[in-house]
């Protein structure tokens, strides 16, 4: 993985977060867990949840580790009850939300013919549920905190044009949704402060992936960079844009 500490950054993004208060969903494994770890080493205080406490706690020491300050909750981001929990409980133990990430993701495969309708609403429940609840959530505390920003994870499978594979409906289609509903949130957060951007960045090597054919070009650090930027007062311009980070899927 590149490295992603303060030192390897350019000058304008170290300590790009010091004193913000960010949420990053997922942030057990994988890009959650490179973004916050990031986002720690940059100056901000990580709230991070899973489905699930022990990769949360995981990444929450390693972040103490460093020096930092982070807390791991569980949380599972389709359940619109334990969403509310989740940022209840990150308000009272750090004041509110300035930035959230929208990392938690559920990816499945399967040819059309055998994907049962439950499976197709599970990948939206989170992939787009997930996003939606959060949202929701992060945008009433933003209001009361003066602005925030929020970066959900797309993926090129929801980019019109990337080239798409078989097998993959349901889960494009529910990165096809994130974009849309980042534009649609971008537009509502006008005249709060709150921008809303996405990432859509092409096959990581991630646990996510590594059952599949696929051949991942990308590292979680590069793609939690993208994320700093856009999380960053150095992207204070920039709302409802999506991201494309790009990597060579097939083998050479």
């Amino acid at each position: 993985m590149p490295d992603s500490s303060p030192s390897s950054m350019p000058a304008s993004l170290v300590g790009a977060l010091k004193g913000k208060i960010a949420l990053v969903t997922g942030g057990g494994r994988g890009i959650g867990r490179a973004t916050a770890v990031l986002f720690a080493e940059h100056g901000a205080k990580v709230a991070l949840c899973s489905r699930t406490t022990g990769e949360a706690d995981s990444t929450a020491k390693l972040i103490l580790s460093k020096g930092g300050v982070g807390r791991a909750y569980e949380c599972d981001v389709a359940d619109e009850a334990a969403v509310r929990r989740l940022f209840a409980d990150v308000k009272r133990d750090f004041g509110g939300v300035d930035v959230l990430v929208n990392n938690a993701g559920l990816f499945s495969r399967g040819m059309l013919e055998d994907v049962t309708l439950a499976e197709f609403n599970r990948v939206h429940a989170v992939n787009v549920g997930g996003v939606f609840l959060c949202c929701r959530e992060a945008f009433a505390q933003m209001k009361e905190r003066g602005g925030g920003s929020v970066v959900n994870l797309s993926s090129l499978s929801g980019v019109k044009g990337a080239k798409k594979f078989p097998g993959f409906s349901a889960y494009c289609a529910s990165k096809f949704s994130v974009v849309g509903l980042t534009e649609a949130l971008a537009e509502e957060g006008k005249g709060h402060n709150i921008r809303v951007n996405a990432v859509c960045p092409g096959a990581v090597d991630t646990d996510m992936l590594s059952w599949s054919d696929l051949y991942p070009r990308l590292a979680p650090g590069q793609v939690a960079d993208a994320i700093l930027f856009l999380a960053s007062p150095q992207s204070s311009g920039v709302s409802g844009v999506s991201l494309e980070l790009y990597s060579d899927l097939l083998a050479p």
